[in-house]
Order: structure tokens, then sequence, then C-alpha cells
């Protein structure tokens, strides 16, 4: 209790899988919100902010992380926890120590970011509308494309005034319709405003609220793919660098190039952070290249583990160096890195024990039955188990 980065939140269990959150989600999660709907210039509902900064980013997190888990569960694996944290999620699966169980583990997760993004896509379209795909678009105004009419729709957060009938823009002559739609706008009553600019004698191209929050979820689960394949560690980009250099070469030689590719993303993120004044980017650059360091320092002591613990690219794959006879306190990261490695551990350790226990008594049961009494799980577990031992 100490410890600030050993403080989590158990939330609920699904499939098997204890999901938690960080103390420090929700404080950056609020001071995000409140810089938001405190800036000089806001103009967003703070409900809008609420749903988007906190309910919909830790949705469609959380799903990337069941598709960690799920795609450690399909090459033999064992999921055990998600932990959603301010840097996105950790997942903490156990798969074979096998380049394919690798990067099928880490494509899981973009891959689930991508098949949100066809789903929502497919809606979109089906509405008539063409999704945005520009990472650098507000996602509070939701500009779409309507391809059947040549219009662009926005949500209520921007008006785009168009000549009745066609896709040609237009202005408010009239300003005591302006003036009334203006006023409507300002008390959110959108109805009103349409009917204000109808009055003056042109249309607001506004999309449905459904429709709009499609196009969040879209956006969002598109930007989330696109950082998650930079070819940084511990983003999966780059731990699918790292995959694919090891299954050509070693494990060793992956983790150097994911990790030196690591350093030059975040020395190009910090130039980026300095640019636009973001002070989450600047985090996450920082992070990262103290990921990439403390990866390729624990390679002289590291002989391999069992273990993966994937989310935004995160890897459980530590080993920390003997403690030296006198160990000095660390900063939090590394407290934090050495304790959830302990755990890991400790949770290997337990399982490999219930798993020869399992196994002794499906070797008795064939002795006595033969193999054919074996169930299709029995077999599956049987060869997981054969497949570590290998493996080591």
């Amino acid at each position: 209790m100490r410890d600030p980065m050993t403080w989590a939140l158990p939330v609920f269990r699904a499939f098997g899988i204890q999901v938690k959150i960080h103390v420090l989600f929700i404080v950056v999660t609020l001071g995000l919100y409140l810089r938001q709907v405190t800036m000089k210039d806001a103009y967003v509902s703070p409900w809008d902010v609420f749903a988007f900064t906190v309910l919909l980013l830790f949705v469609v997190i959380l799903l990337h992380e069941f598709g960690h888990c799920f795609g450690g569960r399909a090459v033999g694996g064992e999921a055990h926890e998600i932990l959603i944290w301010p840097l996105g999620g950790l997942a903490f699966v156990d798969v074979p120590q096998t380049p394919r169980a690798h990067l099928v583990t880490v494509a899981a997760g973009p891959g689930v970011n991508l098949l949100i993004c066809v789903l929502t896509g497919v809606v979109i379209f089906g509405a008539g509308f063409v999704p945005k795909f520009n990472p650098l678009a507000d996602p509070y105004v939701c500009e779409m494309t309507q391809y059947r009419e040549g219009r662009t729709y926005s949500s209520d957060y921007r008006v785009l005034l168009y000549k009745p009938g066609t896709a040609e823009p237009a202005k408010v002559a009239n300003e005591a319709a302006a003036a009334t739609a203006s006023e409507a706008l300002k008390a959110g009553r959108t109805q009103a405003a349409k009917e204000a600019f109808a009055t003056a004698g042109v249309e607001w191209a506004v999309a449905p609220s459904w429709l709009v929050w499609v196009q969040r979820t879209f956006w969002l689960s598109w930007v989330l793919f696109l950082i998650n394949l930079l070819p940084a560690y511990p983003l999966d980009g780059g731990q699918l660098l790292q995959g694919f250099v090891w299954a050509r070469t070693n494990y060793r030689q992956g983790i150097v190039v994911a990790g030196y590719s690591g350093f030059a993303i975040s020395l190009l993120m910090l130039v980026a952070a300095l640019w636009v004044d973001s002070t989450l980017i600047l985090s996450l650059a920082i992070f990262i290249y103290w990921s990439c360091s403390t990866k390729l320092a624990s390679l002289d002591s590291e002989e391999g583990a069992f273990g993966y613990d994937f989310s935004a690219g995160y890897t459980s794959l530590e080993r920390d160096d003997p403690p030296p006879t006198r160990p000095k306190r660390g900063n939090f990261f590394k407290r934090w890195m050495q304790a959830r490695t302990a755990r890991r551990l400790q949770r290997e350790a337990e399982q490999r024990v219930r798993d020869d226990e399992r196994m002794d008594g499906l070797l008795e049961k064939i002795a006595r039955s033969g193999k054919a009494s074996l169930t299709d799980e029995e077999r599956r577990f049987m060869e997981r188990v054969s497949a570590r031992y290998r493996n080591r």
C-alpha cells in the first residue's frame, strides 16, 4: 500500500479475466476532463466530454486488451488480468515462448481496433456517409461527407450551411434569424436552430446524434490502431517488429531491434510534444524511451521467460538483475515493474504446480483407460504443457 504504482481497483471479472483500473488512470482522466471543460474557448458539453474522454475511451481500450487475451488463448496461453492505466492498458497473458505465439497475441489487440473500425465504418457507410479517417480531425465536430448529396455533415458543434436542395455553401443573410439560431445553439436546442436557419432560407447539415457517436467510436479506434502500430517498444508495433526479427534471427536480436527503433520514435515524439505543447505526447515519449532502456539493459541477465504481458504493447518478459547487497529504493516505475514481475513469477510457479498435478492425473487416466478416454480440452491441456516443457 505504500507504493502508489501498485494501487489498482478491481472492477469486474469477465471470461475468467479480472479487470482492474489503476488509480493513476482515474487521476489523469479526471485531469484531462477538467482541462477540456474549463478551457477558455471550450465549446463542448461537459457530458459529451465525459462520455468521450472517460466512457468511450475506457471501452475501446478494454476491448483492445481483451483482444490480446483471446489472442493469447488462441495459441494455447492463459489470460489472467487486465489493468487499465494512463498510457493504455496491460493484459497479463502467459503464452508459449515462440515467435508465432508472440505475434498472434500482439496482433490480436490492434486487430480488435481494426474490427471496430470496420463495423462502425459499415454502419456509417450504410447511413449514406463516408467515415472521417483524418487522425488529426476534431472528434467532437465529426465531419462526414454524404456521398449521395455531396454535402459535408457535422455534429451540432459546427454550423455548415447550404442552399436548399444543393451542395453549394451558403450564408445567413437574415440577421434576425441568425441571432435566433445562435441563441438556440447556445441553449443546446438543435431543432430550434435548424428551424431558424430554414426561416433564413438555408439548410444546416447536421448529422443525427447516434451517427455522430458511431463516427466518434470509429475515429477513436482508428487513432489507437495507428498509434499502437508505431514501431516503438513497448507499443504493439514494436512488439510485432520484435516478433518478426525473432522469427528470422533470435529472441535477443528482436529485442535489440525493437529497442533501438523505440529510441528513434521516442525522439520524434519528443519533438512533436514540444511542437504542439502536449504533455500527453511528452509522457508517452519519456515512457517509451525508459521502457526501451530498461529492456535493453535487462538482456544481459535475461535467460528467457514463459509469460507475456501485452496491452498497448507492454511485455512481461522483464527480468530484474539480482539486488545488490544494500538495495536502493528505486522510483515508482521501477518498483512497479519489480512488483509486477514478482507477482507474475509467483503466479507462474503456482500454475506449474497445478499443471504438474493435473498432468499426473491425466497420465494415470491414460494408463487405465487409454488415450481415447481423454476429452478435447484434456488433449489441448496436455499439448500446451508438453509444448511448454519442449520450449524450455
